[in-house]
């Protein structure tokens, strides 16, 4: 009796499936880099080594705005379509400069600055019409007297 033997294929499929991971895991490495080298990265501020340094300076700015005898009242007024600053009453017969910086996180072309213009209530109003709806960081440097101080909000436009 002649039994035929039946070759069976001993190779496993084990091997592909590893090479092929590796192959895959290459790939999606590859297509990372490459998303994250395609990504811009808007910095907090171009020059913010030099900022780093003077970080002393804004500390002490930051406890002067803290120190005042009323805060700075900041209202935001959508159905107004205006931003309203309110000095409190210690800078009524002081001369107060100082600059307005809107930080966009989202895209620093969309930054921008304004003076510290008070009227005679020592107020300012900001249309809001010029601003994109999203996330903004308002931050006021301003200097009266000898004194320097800082002041700063988020808010969110709809």
């Amino acid at each position: 009796m002649n039994t035929a033997t039946i070759h069976k294929n001993n190779t496993s499929w084990w091997p592909k499936f590893i090479i092929a991971t590796f192959i895959l895991f290459a790939f999606f490495i590859g297509y990372m880099v490459r998303q994250a080298m395609q990504t811009d990265v808007d910095l907090v501020s171009q020059d913010y080594y030099k900022k780093e340094i003077a970080y002393q300076q804004h500390i002490n700015q930051v406890k002067e705005t803290n120190a005042l005898s009323a805060p700075l009242t900041f209202v935001l007024a959508p159905a107004a379509g205006q931003l309203s600053l309110d000095f409190p009453e210690t800078f009524a017969h002081q001369k107060v400069t100082g600059t307005i910086h809107f930080f966009r996180p989202s895209s620093a072309k969309l930054d921008f600055e304004l003076p510290v213009q008070l009227n005679a209530d020592r107020q300012q109003h900001i249309a809001t019409s010029q601003l994109k709806k999203g996330l903004w960081r308002v931050q006021i440097n301003w200097q009266a007297g000898d004194k320097a101080y800082y002041f700063q909000k988020e808010i969110t436009l709809e």
